[in-house]
């Protein structure tokens, strides 16, 4: 009884302190100018006091001092009386660095010092990685660790806070996966602190969930984020290092997702604005409206259902972490597949916009003229590629001294071979598959050349084993060297597709009138213009092919058929219709009816892309890509009065 009668007294207190003191915080916080007023960037439409993260920073604490200041004795876990007192210290000045952003607003780099200081802070005062672990680690790599830890999770709560509910909702349900986690393994004391948590969270929670009349801050959401990563730190995971790693990863998975994707998109988009000189660079540390929330909005969902989505996301994976510390270490790569599935599912579906910005830095770095230096890089690509897989077979798989010789041998013959096949000639985001083909028959050459050498050299190794090694290196080689040059291909066909579908709200709106061979070629042509910018959505293509109906064709769903063709326009709001075929009379004039009726824009694409007249007549060429002729012909096509004028 003292057992639940303990934790529910611990979560009251946070619940009911954060329940009444963010009244009083809303009151004050317009006096000292914490107010977040609408912008280009904000959601909402009204002023709303920002500082509630002071309410869950108080309550929490008040629900900690209950922790180590009430009747109970003899709590097992990690965490004690004098930890909490490092908590607070660290806690209350990012509370302050935080309520300085959220009042003068701070450089992101000026911010992440204070956060890093913060960090090493902690570090030294036992919230390590290496304790974590329970292994010992070099002092850099533990450092370096501990901080990255910190610095990810801080920010990736303070990244997420960009909707109503969804900070707090998602530092609520990581809480509770890491506080079932931590009394699964005995830590009553640790998870505690979580539940103090938790009650704040849910407490604040009442004021923030749509519509939401008071906002964290960046001093609220800092918080949860560094004390999820510091209570972390704290856990006793006694599977695997794999696992132990992989439970609190998977407790605070949702931000952590979204802070990693941020990242990569900027950086990408960084290189993009380098390689293109462009005098306006992509900041890393700067915002952006491509985060999870801002893309479920964009969907049309609203606030609610998209914080609803976002926890129901959050529940599911902590309910693997909590599986997780029961799990036996035979089942760990069941678990590790399961979760690759649920990446490749995720990242398919809402990782658009990033797979977007790497292509391009791929494309883009490569359509540079060749030279001598880019020949030397692919050429020191696969040397040490060759030079891997030699050390891998003969040093590992089968023990053998890697002599010169044998390293001369198992890297210049493959090599010599693909070199004469003109593997440095050939422009591979251009090649076909059956080049790709003949370069893993040469590459076997290759390795058969090899084994007939090393028969003579390494005689005191029978046949079989040897063959064997060779197969694997074949294998090894084969993937580094062709996987390298297809990856050019898929980043080319993957851009074709994601260049249409990532676009935003002002984008032309286009259906293609067919799903032949010509519809691919606009696509493909239309992937290479205007990289950076995307002034064309493609919605999808209609044709009368029964083989083809509600199915997925190169990338884009087949909306329907020509009978169709009025209320498709009407339900997905077309404002561009692309001929890719030479259709009947009849069809055509039902397509050119609607540029009048409906203000569309009518076009051809039969090598290049032409304006139509309301007879179907050319009116001229057009650039796929150019942004301000497309507005422009759209705004006239809508304002005929002004075209005859």
């Amino acid at each position: 009884m003292e057992f639940i009668v303990k934790y529910l007294v611990v979560f009251l207190v946070g619940l009911i302190a954060a329940w009444l003191l963010v009244p009083l915080v809303k009151r004050v916080a317009p006096s000292l100018g914490l107010v977040d007023k609408p912008s280009e960037r904000r959601i909402h439409k009204t002023a709303v006091p920002r500082c509630g993260g002071i309410a869950v920073f108080i309550a929490t604490h008040l629900a900690l001092a209950v922790i180590f200041f009430g009747p109970w004795r003899n709590l097992a876990g990690s965490i004690k009386l004098n930890d909490w007192a490092v908590l607070f210290g660290a806690s209350l000045a990012l509370l302050l660095i935080g309520l300085v952003d959220d009042r003068f607003g701070m450089r992101a780099w000026f911010k992440l010092l204070g956060q890093l200081l913060i960090a090493l802070v902690m570090y030294f005062s036992g919230f390590t990685f290496g304790d974590f672990l329970h292994i010992p680690l070099p002092f850099l790599i533990n450092l370096g660790a501990t901080l990255f830890w910190f610095i990810l999770l801080i920010n990736a709560f303070n990244l997420i806070d960009g909707m109503d509910g969804a900070c707090a909702g998602l530092g609520l349900i990581a809480s509770a996966g890491l506080a079932g986690m931590l009394f699964s393994l005995h830590q009553p004391s640790d998870a505690l602190v979580l539940v103090g948590l938790i009650g704040a969270c849910l407490g604040f929670l009442r004021y923030n969930f749509n519509p939401a009349s008071i906002f964290l801050g960046d001093c609220g959401s800092m918080f949860i984020g560094f004390m999820l990563a510091a209570v972390s730190l704290k856990a006793n995971v006694k599977q695997s290092m794999l696992l132990a790693l992989l439970v609190p990863l998977l407790a605070v998975g949702v931000p952590v997702f979204d802070v990693i994707m941020a990242v990569w998109r900027r950086i990408a988009r960084k290189l993009i604005s380098i390689i293109q000189n462009d005098k306006v660079a992509c900041k890393v540390f700067g915002p952006d409206l491509d985060h999870i929330h801002h893309k479920l909005l964009r969907s049309g969902m609203t606030q609610r259902k998209a914080a609803i989505w976002l926890y129901a996301i959050a529940i599911f994976v902590c309910l693997i972490a909590l599986g997780t510390t029961a799990m036996k270490s035979n089942h760990t790569a069941l678990l590790l597949i399961g979760m690759m599935v649920i990446l490749h599912v995720v990242v398919r579906q809402i990782a658009k916009v990033e797979l977007w910005t790497t292509t391009q830095v791929v494309l883009q770095g490569i359509r540079r003229p060749r030279s001598m230096i880019s020949t030397l890089v692919a050429i020191g690509w696969d040397i040490a590629i060759l030079l891997f897989a030699t050390a891998l077979v003969f040093g590992i798989v089968l023990p053998y001294p890697s002599t010169p010789q044998l390293l001369l041998v198992c890297i210049t013959i493959p090599l010599g071979t693909v070199y004469f096949y003109g593997i440095y000639k050939t422009v591979w985001t251009r090649s076909r598959v059956s080049q790709l083909v003949v370069l893993l028959l040469q590459l076997f050459a290759g390795e058969v050349m090899t084994f007939i050498a090393l028969m003579w050299i390494m005689p005191e190794l029978t046949h079989r084993h040897l063959f064997g090694a060779l197969a694997l290196h074949a294998i090894i080689s084969a993937g580094g060297i062709i996987g390298a040059r297809a990856s050019l291909r898929i980043a080319r066909d993957l851009g074709s597709w994601l260049r249409c579908l990532v676009g935003d709200d002002h984008d032309t709106r286009t259906l293609i009138l067919g799903a032949g061979e010509n519809a691919i070629l606009f696509l493909r042509q239309a992937s290479f213009e205007q990289q950076q910018h995307t002034p064309r959505t493609v919605v999808g293509l209609i044709d009368d092919n029964p083989a083809l109906h509600r199915k997925i064709v190169y990338g884009y769903p087949v909306l329907g058929t020509f009978a169709e063709l009025e209320d498709i326009v009407e339900h997905y709001r077309i404002n561009e219709i692309i001929f890719t075929h030479h259709y009947n009379k009849e069809l055509r004039k039902r397509v050119l009816a609607l540029k009048g009726k409906s203000g569309l824009l009518i076009r051809e694409f039969i090598f290049s892309l032409r304006d139509l007249d309301e007879t179907g007549e050319s009116l001229g060429t057009v650039k796929l890509g150019s942004v301000d002729e497309i507005d422009g012909e759209l705004a006239s096509s809508k304002q005929p009065e002004t075209s005859d004028a």
